[in-house]
């Protein structure tokens, strides 16, 4: 299988600089054009997850409950576009924990190709931070960069920079 790997966010649902952590339900807000981006990947063939740090766990300022409860929120929000998040990886860690689980590293991308055995190699990860595309290259995917997060955000290594997950999945579109 091919896969979308989705960071959560910035990408999905407003991030930085909108909020620093997506820490309670009230911060949970899908960024304009998410439901159609989503809607036009649905009917893809790509297997979707998202990959997400959410250092907010380590921090002590969500528990895996509360998380769990964002996470579920984000998914009713999307589940109108049709699409089917395969599942959600996340690393819980911070960045000093030096885990190998933490983006820009890429075992959730390599967790997630062994349990549902995709080709990593026509696979993409998009994101709003360069560390998103870190990960998708060290995996041996592509990485697209989108700009919702900080509009000024670049990488050297993306495959694109797109201002919005629409646009990458337009990007993707056209490269499949």
């Amino acid at each position: 299988m091919k896969a979308v790997f989705l960071d959560r966010d910035g990408t999905i649902t407003y991030g930085v600089p909108t909020y620093e952590r997506v820490d309670s339900l009230d911060k949970v807000q899908l960024l304009p054009q998410t439901l159609e981006a989503l809607h036009i990947l649905a009917a893809m063939d790509y297997g979707v997850f998202i990959v997400t740090n959410q250092a907010g766990l380590s921090e002590g300022l969500i528990t895996h409950e509360q998380f769990v409860e964002i996470n579920d929120r984000i998914l009713e929000l999307i589940e109108p576009t049709g699409i089917v998040i395969l599942e959600t990886y996340v690393c819980p860690h911070g960045d000093v924990s030096r885990c190998d689980c933490r983006k820009p590293k890429s075992k959730l991308l390599f967790d997630a190709a062994e349990k549902y055995e995709i080709d990593l190699a026509n696979s993409w990860m998009v994101g709003d931070r360069p560390s998103d595309v870190v990960c998708a290259v060290g995996a041996g995917a592509k990485g697209i960069l989108v700009q919702t997060g900080v509009p000024t955000v670049k990488s050297a290594e993306a495959a694109a920079t797109v201002p919005s997950l629409l646009e990458a999945v337009k990007f993707i579109q056209s490269h499949s």
